[in-house]
């Protein structure tokens, strides 16, 4: 199993739907041109991964995270630079993307697979493993619109974490779901980032993965600003972006704790 990351120069640009508005608006009644509207979402990345590698990308919401995963995985265009990828990925990014809401748990099992070009793997022992795994009983077979957020949740994480693939993406996955679920799920999840040739988690704070981690990236308004330690980047990002002084006492505290342990 092997896997190969490799951007440059990367940008990507988004549009301020508010802007265009007033843009289009000043244009229908005073006939004045129309305003660029475009907002970077990713500003000159330049990033690289290769097997063996683990790596937290630590930044505040809004700050590119997401995007760079997204970029990563093929899922957003980019407007300059290159993207070279190579090795299967698993993004577990927006889980539920794609799925039917008219259509039943079951159903969008096998959607999740299409939708992420798996449909090669997907099977009927895998179909029943992922239901097991869900804990959905049957209620798979109900329209996934009658569905709970933590039901459409645990469906769609577990019709992704059983795919094998060279490079795992994690983006925030545990927003939702119930703490019996999600103590499971940060299990096999722990299991599935030893056995992939690279893995890659972004938070906008330190949790229980970063600590499987031998890189740190920061990142702030669409850019990455610094990679170091784990202590480095926490230090950087909570003091000099988060202005919180004291958080180094804090680090030191937790890390000498988890020494104890």
């Amino acid at each position: 199993m092997s896997g190969l990351i490799d951007l440059k120069n990367i940008s990507v640009w988004g549009v301020d739907t508010h802007a265009r508005a007033a843009s289009l608006r000043q244009w229908f009644i005073r006939r004045q041109s129309l305003r660029s509207v475009r907002i970077p979402i990713l500003q000159d990345v330049t990033f690289n991964a290769k097997s063996g590698d683990r790596i937290a990308v630590i930044g505040q919401n809004g700050c590119g995270k997401s995007s760079l995963l997204k970029v990563i995985s093929g899922n957003y265009p980019i407007h300059a630079g290159t993207r070279k990828v190579e090795g299967s990925v698993v993004p577990l990014i927006e889980m539920g993307a794609g799925f039917e809401p008219e259509m039943s748990g079951r159903y969008n099992i096998k959607l999740s697979y299409a939708y992420r070009g798996k449909l090669r793997n997907y099977s009927k022992a895998m179909e029943e493993k992922v239901i097991e795994f869900s804990e959905l009983g049957d209620k798979i077979d109900l329209p996934l619109k009658t569905y709970s957020s933590g039901m459409t949740a645990r469906l769609a994480f577990a019709s992704s974490i059983f795919q094998d693939p060279d490079i795992l993406l994690l983006d925030e996955i545990f927003a939702t779901g119930d703490a019996g679920f999600i103590e499971k799920s940060q299990a096999i999840l722990t299991k599935k980032v030893d056995n992939v040739s690279i893995a890659i988690m972004v938070n906008h704070a330190p949790n229980e993965f970063t600590d499987l981690c031998n890189r740190f990236i920061l990142m702030q308004n669409g850019r990455i600003i610094n990679e170091g330690s784990r202590k480095e980047i926490l230090h950087q990002y909570y003091t000099d972006i988060l202005h919180i002084p004291d958080y180094n006492v804090m680090l030191e505290k937790s890390m000498a704790k988890k020494a104890l342990a």
